[in-house]
């Protein structure tokens, strides 16, 4: 539940409450959607935090303060500090139990945007999202970037009971910018948003895709209700990425009405084009002239078929898929899909 964490916020004095801030659910894409939100923040002058999981090297990687990630001995400081602050609250039963993880890192990153003076804060869910520590916070913008079958053992075996887990998100007022696209999924959505009444915003509405150039590297010009944003580029490839941008600057606009901004489209287009964000799609060069490697973290058959897309235009020879799955997911149902593009492939078994 919410308990623990509301009360760890209360007694780090609510940083949550000092920003504007974008709360960000999806079973596909939430991470590349929270990073390009967080690049078109910068490139406009605003000083932004981000917050995502899991992290792929080290834990820095969850905590974003202006686009850097959190030096390691901040991190140190902070978390050493965070310790006796929980101590102190099991103590005085301001705490009933120890926080967990993801609740600890949570509070971390919420303060330290607040001690940096950031004015925007971009947060990515855990997990499913009406139970996750970072619905804790009244978020300005929700947005729920796609609906799939995921953690069925935690959300649900269905697309409506994961669609209403995710949409727990949605606060009252709230607008909502969703990204999915079953009618069975947009059915729950629509129900919630009315039941709090939030605003429901269609991204694919609010956000429409007037011109796209693919002989010419991606270019693509985006149009809104507000103005038009020509010449656009990602450098995030993958042609779900230009889905990703328009539910990306849908919830920009709105994140930006809370801050007083006037969205700029020179910004826009700058920080689309300057948006990183490791292990999707991500070609590794080795410097003694062998192969080159594709980091690819797709763990949906959904996100499976983004990497089936991406593969089927790469000139031979064909690669080599290296691969690992925990216990638990259907292996013809996730590979099977890339047989046809692939030379070989190789199952590891991950030690976790």
């Amino acid at each position: 539940g919410l308990d623990n964490i509301r009360a760890l916020l209360a007694i780090l004095g609510h940083p949550e409450r000092r920003y504007a801030s974008v709360h960000i659910a999806g079973t596909n894409g939430k991470g590349s959607v929270a990073a390009m939100i967080d690049a078109m923040l910068g490139a406009s002058g605003i000083r932004s935090g981000l917050f995502t999981s899991p992290h792929l090297v080290r834990p820095n990687e969850r905590i974003r303060l202006a686009g850097a990630d959190i030096g390691s001995d901040e991190l140190h400081e902070r978390l050493a500090a965070m310790r006796e602050i929980i101590e102190r609250g099991l103590a005085d039963d301001r705490l009933e139990v120890h926080p967990s993880f993801f609740e600890v890192i949570t509070g971390t990153a919420l303060k330290a945007f607040a001690d940096h003076d950031l004015r925007a804060a971009v947060l990515e869910v855990g997990l499913g999202g009406r139970l996750d520590a970072t619905n804790a916070v009244d978020a300005d913008v929700a947005v729920i970037v796609s609906i799939d079958l995921d953690h069925t053992k935690t959300l649900g075996g269905t697309l409506e009971l994961i669609a209403r887990e995710k949409a727990g998100i949605i606060k009252p007022g709230q607008p909502v910018v969703c990204g999915a696209t079953q009618p069975e999924v947009i059915k729950v959505l629509r129900e919630v948003c009315r039941e709090r009444s939030a605003e429901y915003v269609d991204a694919r509405e609010a956000a429409r895709i007037v011109e796209i150039d693919g002989d010419d590297g991606g270019q693509f010009t985006l149009e809104t209700d507000r103005r038009r944003y020509p010449e656009l580029r990602l450098a995030l490839p993958g042609e779900h990425q230009v889905d990703n941008a328009r539910i990306a600057l849908a919830a920009f606009e709105r994140l930006a009405d809370a801050l007083n901004l006037d969205p700029d489209p020179d910004a826009v287009r700058a920080g689309l084009a300057a948006v990183r964000w490791q292990g999707r799609l991500q070609w590794i060069e080795p410097h003694d002239g062998l192969p080159g490697f594709l980091l690819d973290c797709a763990l949906h058959p959904s996100s499976m078929a983004s990497l089936t897309r991406y593969l089927y235009g790469m000139k031979p020879p064909l690669p080599v898929l290296l691969t690992g799955a925990t216990t638990g997911n259907s292996l013809p149902d996730l590979f099977g899909p890339l047989v046809p593009y692939v030379e070989g492939v190789v199952i590891t078994r991950p030690p976790v």
